[in-house]
């Protein structure tokens, strides 16, 4: 059941123990700019076209670039979950429990606009097909919920965060329950995890981290193996902190 190997267990003590890594010492105005370069990332692993510059505008002031109007609302709608997430964990009364409820909400928040009314914040009755991948998700709605069950179910093994963020994205993101956005709704949701720990949620603004970031997920689609994604996901997070120092 473990995620983690020796090196990678050394790491995530690090990350954990290190006090840069704390969400809870970010000011107001460093958690709206954690907010935005978080979007900026999440929406090119998906190719929105808003550079980081035009992103900051439309999610800071409102001003929309002319670009396709799906990529300003797919940003919008990050931003707008992004921020009642971190508003909702921050005020330190409840942690954020990740259940089908949890799950569904998310989805349609991000989705909202972007699919149709009944798809949004609900499973997929139709096949989906990944890009870049020989892996094809589940296309039976009954499978889709008794591994979406379980997943939830099983995400109680992992005690470290860390692990348990990896864990539901990448299981979320492979089972793809949704007819789209599930790697956005994947990524929230590791975000929402490690938020509720009182952590930074990963973010990069670089081309070769997104890359990486595929590179690991396809290779979990295809082998289940979490390794080259939790490298990725450490790495992230260490070079973030000596970024900071």
């Amino acid at each position: 059941m473990q995620i983690f190997d020796s090196e990678q267990q050394e790491k995530a003590a690090f990350i954990l123990g290190n006090p840069l890594s704390k969400l809870s010492d970010l000011y107001s105005n460093e958690l709206k700019d954690l907010a935005v370069v978080w979007c900026y990332y999440s929406g090119k692993i998906e190719g929105n076209t808003y550079t980081y510059v035009e992103t900051e505008a439309l999610l800071k002031d409102g001003i929309t670039s002319e670009k396709k109007y799906e990529d300003a609302k797919m940003l919008k709608n990050l931003y707008n979950t992004f921020i009642s997430e971190l508003e909702y964990i921050n005020k330190g009364k409840n942690l954020e429990h990740i259940d089908e409820r949890t799950l569904f909400r998310v989805h349609q928040a991000i989705s909202t606009g972007l699919v149709s009314n009944e798809e949004s914040g609900s499973l997929r009755t139709r096949a989906v097909r990944i890009t870049g991948t020989v892996y094809i998700p589940p296309k039976d709605l009954q499978e889709i919920k008794s591994r979406l069950s379980e997943i939830l179910f099983n995400q109680e093994y992992y005690a470290n965060p860390l692990e348990r963020a990896i864990f539901l994205h990448c299981n979320i993101a492979r089972l793809q329950p949704f007819i789209d956005g599930n790697k956005r709704t994947a990524r929230m949701i590791e975000s929402i995890v490690l938020m509720n720990a009182n952590i930074i949620p990963v973010y990069s603004s670089k081309d070769s981290d997104i890359l990486s970031y595929r590179k690991g997920l396809i290779a979990f689609y295809e082998t289940e193996d979490y390794k080259l994604y939790a490298d990725y996901f450490l790495n992230r997070q260490i070079e973030r902190i000596k970024e900071i120092e």
